[in-house]
């Protein structure tokens, strides 16, 4: 077995780092790993996503939890033991969708959301899908995400959560302004093949892909699709998703 791990810089991640090491069979190959151990929060799985994008058909993503809310982390650090366990079993893995965004011809991908804004004034621009104009909107920018990334900004900007077995996009414009001639349809969710493309009239904007961050001039149009890519996770057999959405959300008890 060959894996590698990307960790939160705390003591506590850094602790369990070591014991990973001490812990698994396996030989240490941070250039092509078949495990990828993601040691924080949510904001660690982004940063390992990001780092093993060119390898997500081949690698499997196993979150420990030593963060705050850790939606997407299905481990506690003393449950070690029992998850180095389980990686040999392949009925134990969840496939999360991945959104593909296309900035003038160049790709990028998120496994939580693709954001369009602009800082101080509204976001201007025209929304198509598949091809159809659907709205102009004048909004503080524009949110899409996966079904795994709803929780996330999405939920603060009064999205769906939207289950994480559904492959499809979630479109919510931020504080659109609405007059009678410009209305607007938010939240909207797409199916797995449709296509958004966004033809900005800002010049200038910011584009937010998971933790990334640019700034973005004269830009012609922006695509966002569901990716054919998958990021695969080791899950427990006892976990699912309602039980998931009340432990993060709603009650501990």
């Amino acid at each position: 077995m060959r894996y590698s791990i990307v960790a939160k810089d705390d003591y506590v991640s850094k602790e369990l780092t070591k014991k990973i090491k001490e812990t698994i069979n396996g030989t240490y190959d941070e250039a092509k790993p078949s495990i990828v151990f993601s040691v924080g929060g949510d904001g660690t799985v982004l940063d390992a996503v990001r780092k093993y994008i060119y390898l997500l058909n081949e690698i499997t993503l196993v979150a420990i939890n030593t963060g705050n809310i850790g939606f997407y982390t299905e481990f506690l650090p003393e449950e070690l033991n029992e998850l180095i366990k389980m990686l040999d079993d392949k009925t134990n893995i969840i496939k999360y969708p991945v959104l593909e965004v296309e900035i003038d011809g160049k790709v990028d991908y998120a496994l939580n959301e693709v954001v369009v804004f602009v800082n101080h004034h509204l976001f201007e621009g025209k929304i198509f899908v598949d091809g159809t104009e659907l709205m102009d909107i004048r909004a503080d920018g524009v949110c899409i995400s996966t079904p795994s990334g709803s929780t996330a900004y999405n939920k603060s900007l009064k999205g769906a959560v939207v289950d994480r077995d559904l492959e499809l996009m979630q479109l919510v414009l931020m504080a659109p302004f609405e007059t009678i001639d410009k209305r607007v349809i938010t939240p909207l969710i797409l199916n797995k093949d449709r296509e958004v493309l966004i033809k900005p009239q800002s010049k200038y904007f910011d584009i937010s892909v998971d933790r990334t961050f640019v700034t973005y001039q004269k830009v012609d149009e922006i695509k966002v699709r569901v990716s054919e890519k998958k990021v695969k996770f080791l899950r427990k057999s006892t976990q699912n998703f309602p039980k998931r959405l009340k432990e993060k959300f709603i009650s501990r008890t």
